[in-house]
């Protein structure tokens, strides 16, 4: 046993003395950054290519995106399938509505309750807290099971309370699958301040409620503006719930509506592309805007 685990160590060593030496020649030829650079890019192209196909489909026509073999750079551009998509669903401004609010008021009620009970969490102390098993782990916990898990109850319980189709019902279903992603999310932030800036907030005058909003809030913006970032991408996104609890134009989003353009005998890609375009369009940009705030809060409370 020990003749195996002396050769094993030896074979590792060998392994690794064999890597560094080709990274040394690989790096003498001056082939290192190029080789990096180049893995980059592929990965750069293989994300980024999906996006721009579909923002490029939804400027030709059905002829031009459906061409064999593909144009890989349109010839000619159109807007007509924009206008062809509010013409022949005049319904998709409901949707574009509908997500609008339930993004909003499922982002507003998440980050604020997550935020409130991240500082709970970490400014006291829970008799029942489960030793190593802290309670936002407990929190977070509920987010391992599969969404669809919670589907029929949480229908059952949306029916008996009157909730289904309805944009309050959405709000409240994607405000508690978030919170959960949200005080894991804001824990580091919270547990780094220091506990003399709540006492001094207080001795100023400041009530424990006005201490947490007007000096705890502002220190930790960085990651509320990455919680909220991800939980408008969460809800702004999500077809599951939207498609289960909801049956019409009354309280169905986006990802319901661009699901509909796939029927059983004919995909209409050039509208598909089109909605799919103004579906990704706003978190886009609005990623983009606070894209700075975005990475402090990667960067800020990472360490505990």
């Amino acid at each position: 046993m020990a003749a195996e685990t002396g050769s094993q160590r030896s074979f590792a060593r060998g392994v690794v003395q064999r890597t560094e030496a080709a990274y040394d020649r690989l790096d003498a030829y001056g082939l290192i950054p190029g080789l990096t650079h180049g893995i980059a890019a592929i990965f750069v192209l293989w994300t980024v290519f999906p996006v721009y196909w579909m923002v490029s489909g939804s400027l030709r026509t059905r002829r031009d995106l459906l061409a064999t073999p593909p144009e890989w750079i349109p010839s000619s551009l159109t807007l007509q399938n924009y206008t062809q998509l509010f013409a022949q669903r005049p319904e998709f401004y409901d949707y574009l509505f509908n997500s609008v609010v339930v993004t909003t008021g499922a982002t507003v009620i998440a980050v604020a309750l997550g935020a409130a009970a991240t500082y709970g969490f970490v400014q006291y102390e829970f008799p029942f807290d489960l030793g190593r098993f802290h309670l936002p782990f407990v929190v977070l916990a509920t987010r391992f099971l599969p969404p669809i898990v919670t589907v029929i109850p949480l229908y059952q319980i949306f029916d008996s309370s009157n909730l289904l189709n309805t944009k309050i019902g959405l709000v409240l279903a994607y405000a508690a699958f978030n919170v959960p992603f949200v005080v894991w999310m804001l824990k580091g932030f919270f547990a780094e301040l220091p506990d003399r800036i709540v006492e001094a907030a207080i001795m100023d005058g400041h009530t424990e409620i006005g201490a947490f909003v007007k000096v705890v809030l502002p220190m930790v913006r960085p990651g509320l503006v990455a919680a909220t970032i991800f939980t408008i991408i969460n809800a702004w996104n999500d077809l599951l719930f939207a498609v289960i609890l909801t049956s019409d134009t009354t309280a169905q989003t986006l990802p319901v509506a661009i699901a509909t353009f796939k029927t059983a005998y004919v995909i209409e890609w050039e509208l598909l592309t089109a909605a799919g375009t103004l579906a990704m369009a706003p978190v886009l940009l609005f990623a983009f805007v606070v894209r700075e705030k975005l990475l402090r809060g990667f960067t800020m409370g990472a360490v505990e």
